[in-house]
Parts: C-alpha cells; structure tokens; sequence
C-alpha cells in the first residue's frame, strides 16, 4: 500500500510540474516569433511557410494580435503537452521512471523550451513524438515516420538537425540485431537532407522577391513585423555563415555560449551517460555513435546560426526522449535505471536544474534573476 500510494503521489507530483511549467513559462510571443508563423507560399515555395500557409485558411485576411497569440499558445502548449505526454505513456511504471519525469519536466532546458513561446520549435517535437508513437517494426509505420519527418521539415528545416536521428535511433533499436537496422535506422536523416536541400533550392528569393514577401507579411499581419524575420525566409546557408562571423566577433554571443550552452551540454553529457548505461555494456558501438549523434546533432546548428538555448534545449529534450525509447526497446534497462537514479541522484539533479536559469527568448532580461546569468548582475558589485 505504501508503494501504491508513493507512486500516486508522485503521478501527481508530475502532473503539477507540468501545470506550473506552462504558468511560468508560456508568454506572449515577440515579433521574431510571431511573424514566423505568418510565413506562406504566397511568393512559391519557401522554407518554414507550411504553418503560415495553413493559417491563411483559417484566417483569410488580416490576422489580429489576439489571434496570432493564441496560435503561439497553441503551438507552445502542443508541444510541452506532447513530451509530457510521451514520457507518461512510454515510460515503465516504475519510481525511478516518475523521478525521471519530474527531473525532465523541472529541467531548465523544458523551462526554455516552453519560454520561446510560439516559436516552431513546438511544432517539430509534436511531429517527432506523433512518429515515435508509430509502429516501428512495419512498412506502414516506417513510411509515416517518413512522412511526418518531411512535414516537420516543410514546417522548419531545424527537423533534420533536431529530430531525425532520433527517429532512426527508435527504429534501430527496434531491429536492433538485424544485418539491416543501421540502414534503416538512417533513412530519415536522408528523407530529411533531400527536403531541406529541395526547400533549400526552390525557396531562394529574388531581393524583389524578399521585397514583395515583407510587404504581403506586413499587409496579412495586424501588429507590426519584425524585419529581421523576413530576412531569414530568403537568406542562404552562405549568409548564417557570415552573420555567425560577425557574431563571434561580440561578448554578448559568448555570454549566451557560456552561460546557455555549457549549463545545457552538461544536462546532455549527464543524458548520454544515463543511457549508455540503461544501453547496457553489450549494447553495439553502433548503438552508442547514433546515440551521441541524437544529442549532437541539434547542438551542430551553432555553427551556422546563435540560438544557443534552443539548440541546446532541443539536444536534451532529444536525450529524455531517447532515454524513454531504450527503455520501451530493452526489458534490461528498467531494472539498470532503478539502481542508477536513486532518490540522492534525483534529488541533486531536482536541485541543480531548479537553480539554474538559461535565457527564455520571450522574456527580454528577466533571465538575469537566476543562476548562471545572475552573474552579470553580481558584477555591480566591482562597479557601483
């Protein structure tokens, strides 16, 4: 009865992680995000214009604040619901699979994910988790997994980076043993290159074009656009290369490296670990490089842009996710998983990602209230 009554307690524990995460973290989207989601077809086919082309159906004509407000809400609160969701119906009903649960729902990468309000970041890990949910070990449910790895990459080509591997990773470990399964196991990673590369060639814009873009957005959009924005639907890889140049060049973009990027590698590093031992130590090399490739692949996207909290949150959502796959896969992990995260472990980890803060792009400065960015504050005290 106690053991009964343990884990009620900490179903609801988990359940009220997820309610406060969505109250202190789902806010008004900025400009940036808000005018992503108007992106369309209007001038051809142009990267992350499926949402803003689906839109366009829903609301023909000019779309309010109040209405491009609730789509942000919508996909944000899609997205957060989604990993709960998962976590909560895949995970063994075990203890130390709640605890993991609340440590991912407490995490302060889920507190940033949730905090980019209406960013498509939402949209990618719904899609991803609806895939994972599919049958892997049928034509039917590989080819959905296909499917919905294109849709995500029409929705943001951040799909290949963020989530294809884990895709594969789940259909690997589902043939794991068969001659097969590596080739398999890399087929989204290829039907996603040759969507971003397509999106890539057919939606470079004209600067008339990009001109004629900004103006049809302004004109659809009932609160003003953010230029910065547009831009992004017609540059190329070539100019990430060179706005990332210049940003080398800033503290501010080192601040965010050290300050977002390290705490959040470290949270990946810590997930790796967990699930190259829930792997087991017979578990194949092959198993373990596709693993640490599901954690570094969305950490690659900070070569080519800065968003160094979202590709950092992205990696250790992929991590959670891929923790709850190994142990759907391998009957052996459950067991290695309640010895490793006992209630020490957990409670370290609960304390450690509760004190920390990384930057939640809504919210302007308020980042600055907790640690590590707490730091920039304390130096007032060398300069009065």
């Amino acid at each position: 009865m106690g053991d009964m009554r343990q884990m009620q307690i900490l179903r609801i524990t988990a359940a009220v992680s997820f309610l406060l995460a969505l109250v202190n973290h789902v806010l008004p989207p900025k400009a940036f995000a808000a005018t992503q989601l108007l992106f369309d077809y209007s001038q051809g086919l142009t990267r992350r214009g499926l949402v803003g082309q689906i839109l366009t159906l829903v609301f023909p004509d000019k779309v309010s604040v109040g209405q491009i407000y609730a789509v942000a809400a919508g996909i944000s609160l899609l997205g957060a619901l989604a990993f709960y969701l998962f976590l909560k119906r895949t995970l063994p009903e075990q203890t130390s699979a709640l605890l993991l649960i609340i440590l991912a729902l407490n995490s302060f990468a889920y507190s940033s994910f949730i905090g980019n309000t209406g960013y498509l970041d939402g949209m990618l890990l719904t899609l991803t988790l609806l895939a994972l949910s599919s049958k892997a070990t049928t034509r039917a449910g590989l080819a959905v997994r296909l499917a919905l790895t294109v849709l995500g990459a029409m929705v943001h080509e951040n799909m290949l980076p963020y989530f294809t591997l884990l895709i594969g990773f789940d259909l690997f470990l589902a043939r794991r043993g068969q001659t097969r399964a590596l080739g398999v196991a890399l087929l989204p990673l290829g039907v996603g290159l040759v969507t971003v590369a397509a999106l890539a060639t057919l939606g470079r814009f004209s600067p008339d074009q990009a001109a004629d873009f900004a103006a049809h957005l302004q004109a659809r959009a009932g609160f003003g656009v953010d230029p910065t924005a547009t831009v992004v639907a017609g540059r190329g890889i070539g100019g990430n290369f060179d706005l990332m140049a210049n940003l080398h060049k800033t503290t501010k973009y080192w601040a965010w490296v050290l300050f977002d990027g390290v705490p959040l590698g470290l949270m990946s590093l810590w997930l790796f670990w967990l699930a190259g031992r829930l792997l087991g130590p017979l578990a194949p090399r092959s198993a373990r490089l596709l693993l640490a490739a599901v954690l570094l692949a969305p950490l690659s996207l900070n070569v080519i842009a800065f968003d160094v909290v979202r590709f950092g949150a992205a990696s250790v959502l992929a991590g959670f996710v891929a923790i709850a796959l190994i142990l759907r896969h391998i009957p052996e992990a459950a067991p290695r998983l309640t010895k490793i995260l006992t209630w020490p472990h957990f409670l370290l980890l609960l304390v450690l990602n509760a004190n920390m803060f990384t930057i939640e792009i809504n919210i302007g400065s308020g980042h600055t209230s907790q640690f590590p960015w707490v730091l920039l504050t304390q130096l007032k005290w060398f300069a009065p």
